[in-house]
């Protein structure tokens, strides 16, 4: 409920959030029904990438303000344990073996912001917007907000966006580093496809192994990072999927080893 899961092609799965009358605020349910989404795909080994989206006008408004009154009533303990379990999205976004790709319509606020900035690559909609909309509400961020912002686009356009509360179009978020890149909002279903296509039909551990890399890219020394290189890529050094990639260069054709059955037939 709230939560669709397609598979709009081989090895692709789509995770949309469904809850169009409000603008797809996280509301419990819906963070729920996510993270179950997310649980199942990250655990099947035929999907190679994943595409989240919104259905309807925007991509997601951020929680849910309804809920927040009714939510006064609980305990320090209980906020304490629905934000836990909120935040295991984030931690699975980055941890999951499958890249994820955020296809971005409309609005992407506070939550839904964050949402965007922890998946892998994000595509845009030219009628896209971004804000953090946390300080208006009482509240800071959550959902990584900070720490994604501070590391995509730098501290001060952190400290810009948060505090000043502004609101980034599609275009002025590819310039600050946060999206990958925008597109006709008629086109963006589409390229998402056609990005995620790409993304599993690579070599799963190649694949797998730089999702890592990159993660780790983030905190670790540039020292550590050439050792941690070293040892990945012994390992794959000997694999099956570098050895039909070396044999396909040699032999002439050096897309081989990631086209499917018919595409090396035709």
């Amino acid at each position: 409920m709230f939560v669709e899961v397609s598979h709009p092609a081989p090895g692709v799965a789509m995770v949309a959030l469904d809850r169009t009358e409000r603008l797809n605020a996280l509301s419990t349910a819906v963070a729920d029904g996510l993270l179950e989404a997310l649980r199942t795909i990250a655990a099947d080994a035929g999907t190679g990438a994943v595409i989240l989206t919104g259905h309807g006008r925007g991509f997601c408004a951020g929680g849910d303000v309804r809920e927040m009154r009714t939510n006064r009533a609980k305990t320090v303990d209980q906020r304490r344990r629905d934000l836990a379990r909120m935040h295991d999205i984030p931690r699975l976004l980055r941890a999951m073996p499958q890249p994820v790709v955020a296809a971005v319509a409309g609005p992407a606020y506070g939550a839904g912001f964050a949402l965007a900035l922890g998946c892998d690559l994000v595509l845009a909609a030219d009628d896209a917007r971004f804000g953090t909309a946390f300080l208006k509400q009482g509240l800071a961020s959550d959902f990584g907000l900070a720490y994604q912002l501070v590391r995509l686009a730098g501290p001060a356009m952190a400290r810009r966006l948060i505090y000043l509360d502004e609101v980034l179009t599609a275009r002025a978020a590819a310039e600050a580093g946060l999206v990958a890149q925008v597109v006709p909002r008629a086109e963006l279903a589409a390229q998402a496809l056609d990005c995620a296509t790409r993304l599993a039909r690579l070599p799963a551990d190649a694949r797998l192994a730089m999702k890592r890399l990159l993660a780790m890219a983030e905190t670790e020394s540039h020292e550590v990072m050439l050792q941690i290189e070293t040892s990945t890529q012994i390992a794959l050094v000997t694999s099956a999927h570098h050895a039909a990639a070396v044999d396909a260069f040699l032999g002439g054709d050096p897309h081989a080893a990631t086209k499917t059955p018919q595409e090396k037939r035709s």
